[in-house]
């Protein structure tokens, strides 16, 4: 608590709208069934640390995030019981008990699970996890099935909080062979679950073959792992003399195993593998090394450090020097990083909650416009208005400013900021029309400006046809054309046909990019074949043989850069009628830009 309070005064950031998101989903149970195990988030499926804790905790307290900050402290509190217990019956010291759960604590690795909520499915995991070896360790020492059924049930319980639990068999495996040869051919029973689960999980979400979640198995991995050993040994992104502890460290580490060893103690030798085997699943993560992920494969090399330190402390006046001294370097180093994230974390979610909260007033007071923000930087950006929030607190749209993306750094790899921006054309006709207010994102709430800023934007915008489209939002409706029916959630269902108005490429080589949705129903007879013209030019037929989202870019005519206003229309092959409903269905559309 003294090292982590502010993780309960956090407010949700960057992922945590995402899940809070899924309640507004539900209508009924088939709904709720569905969101709990449909692959999401570069295909995850975690019933129980996202989905079900997201789920029902909104349902429970609304966008309050204390009740979700104690949740995840009570079971990092559980997690510190079981570390301790499971590290004292393991080297048989209850000092080395307490040691492992001080040692665990002080990682900078957990300062994001302790401050971040969408990180619990690491806490959760690794309650099950401790909670799975420990009932293993009980049951290797009294032979008592009771403890046998236990492990099994935190095992596969794991399943649904991190697919991370696939490493049990193999650490279970590696206890058994070191340190219980009698439980060697019984843990072989963990590992079906195991492979069933990874062989059900890769054919129903396949992996990104490239980019930040791609898995890249190459000469990098033993890279990725001294990265990573180099973090738990002193602080997450180590440099300068922290880096140099977690040289020393790794010495003293090897140093003590290898004198165990001799000693016919293989207990420190498992320990340290326990770091190797718990970390592999995510050292093929090359471009996606973070500091959260140490979290599980930590608990093993804080045992290890709580062991050596129980043992040294046993002998002569020399080693317990060395072993304080060696402990003071670790704690000096990881403590302040630690301290230092974890202010970092709520200082950031602090100001994501006072722009959060100043928009649900804004709706209140502002009922149906458009609300403009002023003054978001990158980091709000990204961790505050990407994963839009602003849908949970009102009915109004919400932009940034135009200009607003000069002072935001751009993320191809997480997606376009272009779709947050309200282009000028269609903001300056709103403020004309009185339907757009601006506010300006000041600490821990909002300003209203709409007055003094109304000026200045009348001499900086100008009236062009914006590039860009969402036929989702009312504001840009004059831009659409004949073909469309009315607004539906974040989406617009076109006819057989339908048009819309954009202004022309700016330069040669850009394109027009679309997103859209296809149902399954639409296929029931074939693929979908969507025909479109610019301008009166044909630039392409897309062709829709599955169902879902879909995102396409068509190059456009040389002869159109530099047009004001161009037409663009679209046009489906086939439409389909729903029993009860006299409209003629096409397909479903979000964005359209020309970039």
């Amino acid at each position: 608590m003294a090292l982590y309070w502010l993780g309960l005064k956090c407010w949700f950031w960057q992922d945590d709208f995402a899940w809070l998101h899924l309640k507004l989903e539900i209508h009924d149970w088939r709904d709720l069934l569905r969101l709990l195990f449909e692959p999401r988030a570069q295909g995850t499926i975690r019933p129980l640390s996202e989905r079900l804790f997201f789920i029902v905790f909104h349902a429970l307290f609304g966008l309050d995030p204390l009740p979700f900050r104690i949740w995840v402290f009570l079971t990092q509190f559980a997690n510190l019981t079981l570390l301790s217990a499971l590290a004292r019956r393991l080297s048989g010291s209850r000092l080395a008990g307490w040691a492992s759960a001080m040692l665990w604590l002080a990682g900078s690795g957990l300062a994001r699970v302790m401050t971040w909520t969408s990180a619990y499915n690491q806490a959760l995991c690794a309650f099950f996890l401790l909670a799975a070896f420990y009932a293993l360790v009980r049951h290797g020492e009294t032979g008592e099935r009771g403890w046998w059924r236990w492990q099994w049930a935190a095992y596969l319980a794991g399943f649904g909080a991190l697919e991370w639990m696939v490493v049990y068999p193999p650490l279970a495996t590696a206890y058994a062979l070191l340190c219980r040869p009698g439980l060697r051919w019984r843990v072989a029973w963990l590992w079906p679950p195991a492979v069933v689960f990874v062989a059900v999980h890769q054919w129903a979400t396949p992996g990104a073959p490239q980019g930040l979640y791609g898995l890249y198995f190459d000469v990098h991995l033993p890279l990725s792992l001294l990265t990573y050993w180099a973090w738990a040994l002193s602080h997450a992104y180590a440099r300068g003399t922290a880096l140099l502890v977690a040289i020393v460290l790794s010495a003293a580490v090897l140093g003590f195993a290898v004198e165990r060893w001799r000693r016919r103690d293989r207990l420190p030798a498992f320990l340290a593998g326990w770091f190797v085997l718990v970390i592999a699943p995510v050292l093929p993560l090359r471009y996606h090394q973070m500091d959260y992920y140490l979290t599980m494969p930590t608990l093993g090399t804080a045992m290890l450090g709580g062991y050596a330190l129980s043992r040294a402390l046993q002998a002569g006046w020399a080693w317990k020097a060395l072993s304080l001294v060696l402990a003071g370097a670790y704690l000096g180093t990881a403590l302040p990083a630690t301290r230092e994230a974890t202010e970092w974390n709520y200082y950031r979610s602090r100001a994501v909650g006072g722009m959060v909260r100043g928009v649900a007033r804004a709706n209140q007071l502002h009922p149906g416009k458009t609300i403009l923000l002023v003054g978001v930087d990158s980091g709000l950006f990204w961790t505050g208005v990407f994963d839009q929030p602003f849908r949970l607190v009102g009915r109004n749209s919400v932009f940034l400013a135009p200009g607003s993306e000069k002072q935001i750094e751009r993320h191809p790899e997480f997606g376009d900021i272009e779709r947050f921006i309200l282009p000028p054309g269609p903001a300056l006709r709103a403020l004309e029309e009185g339907r757009l207010v601006v506010y300006a994102v000041e600490q821990d709430r909002l300003r209203n400006i709409t007055k003094v800023y109304e000026p200045l934007a009348r001499s900086r915008w100008r009236a062009d046809e914006p590039r860009y489209v969402d036929v989702a939002e009312l504001i840009f409706a004059p831009q659409l054309g004949t073909g469309w029916y009315e607004i539906q959630g974040s989406h617009r269902w076109m006819g057989r046909r339908a048009s819309l108005w954009l202004g022309g490429p700016a330069a040669a080589g850009q394109r027009l990019h679309l997103e859209g949705f296809c149902p399954a129903q639409r296929l029931s007879d074939g693929p979908i074949r969507l025909s479109l013209k610019a301008a009166g030019i044909p630039v392409g037929t897309v062709v829709l043989d599955k169902p879902g989202l879909f995102r396409r870019e068509l190059e456009l005519p040389a002869q159109l850069v530099g047009r004001p206003r161009i037409e663009i229309v679209l046009e489906v092959d086939r439409t389909l009628r729903v029993e009860g409903d006299s409209r003629e269905l096409g397909l479903v559309f979000g964005r359209f830009a020309i970039r």
